[in-house]
């Protein structure tokens, strides 16, 4: 061995080959972090903002997240106000012109798909609605399979080199996620009616079919009062309900309280899964699925 190649190998060990990662992608929440993993393969490192077990309402804008921004050339949101109390602020310290709203690097999955549950007019007596609509659209799988497509796309625009390999990989998700719904929707046929805390199911619901008749929450953010709740409980025994669904964040006093009252099942339905890349959103999907069929 010469003394070039004993260099080049003594080189090789000290310093690993760096697995090829041409675009930097921050997503705020896992499952669109999932998403983008999916899109992205090793074309792209992904970060997310958000635990998983978080209220996506409320995460902790810590630097570290903003250094992540910082340094990203793409930044992958659920929109429609979700992020609004958070992200902001670390997008100002982060003082990345390529991801502020507006920019090639902004990326909102909202804007994609149609949206459920716009509302014209807000005021406070209504709570802590979203005016623009329902923002937890990444429960319908098939409003999942529509953002990997167009975020392909936005990918493509930003990394033309490799726009057919994210194109590719999200086709092959997408269809994925349509074969997977095909499967499981005949099953909810005949599902009963369930109670959920607030809205976040609703995308998730409407997909399979599975009738709301209720919520927790009267109205998002307001604590119910016991005159609501015996309301509920009075539902629970018409209607026939089985379920009430509940958010891990607000499994708290009051959603007990009326799993007590009602005898109903109290699930907690989570909105993140840890997993990487398609095999963890399509586990979050079936986890939905599975509970929902009291599996």
């Amino acid at each position: 061995m010469t003394f070039l190649q004993r260099s080049i190998l003594t080189l090789c060990l000290l310093f690993p080959a760096i697995s090829h990662a041409e675009l930097h992608i921050v997503a705020t929440l896992p499952a669109l972090g999932q998403i983008a993993e999916a899109v992205a393969g090793d074309d792209g490192e992904v970060r997310v903002l958000a635990r998983v077990g978080q209220d996506p309402h409320f995460v902790p804008p810590k630097p570290t997240l903003a250094r992540h921004l910082a340094r990203a050339d793409l930044l992958f949101s659920a929109g429609l106000a979700l992020e609004m109390g958070w992200l902001p602020p670390l997008i100002e310290v982060a003082r990345n012109q390529t991801i502020r709203p507006g920019a090639a690097g902004y990326f909102e999955g909202a804007s994609v798909i149609e949206v459920l549950g716009a509302t014209a007019a807000v005021d406070r007596s209504m709570g802590d609605v979203h005016p623009e609509g329902n923002p937890h659209w990444w429960l319908d799988p098939i409003r999942g399979a529509q953002v990997a497509v167009a975020l392909a796309g936005r990918l493509a625009t930003i990394d033309p080199e490799n726009g057919d390999n994210y194109r590719q990989r999200a086709a092959a998700f997408a269809s994925r996620l349509h074969e997977m719904t095909a499967v499981w929707k005949p099953r909810f046929s005949h599902a009963l009616p369930v109670i959920s805390y607030h809205e976040s199911y609703r995308y998730f619901s409407e997909r399979f079919a599975i009738p709301v008749i209720g919520f927790i929450e009267p109205k998002p953010g307001v604590e119910p009062s016991p005159a609501h709740l015996d309301s509920l409980v009075g539902s629970v025994k018409t209607e026939g309900v089985k379920q009430l669904w509940v958010e891990p964040y607000h499994l708290g006093r009051v959603a007990k309280r009326m799993a007590q009252l009602s005898g109903g099942s109290l699930l907690s339905m989570p909105d993140a899964y840890e997993g990487k890349g398609s095999e963890g959103y399509i586990q979050l999907i079936e986890m939905l699925l599975k509970k929902a069929l009291g599996e």
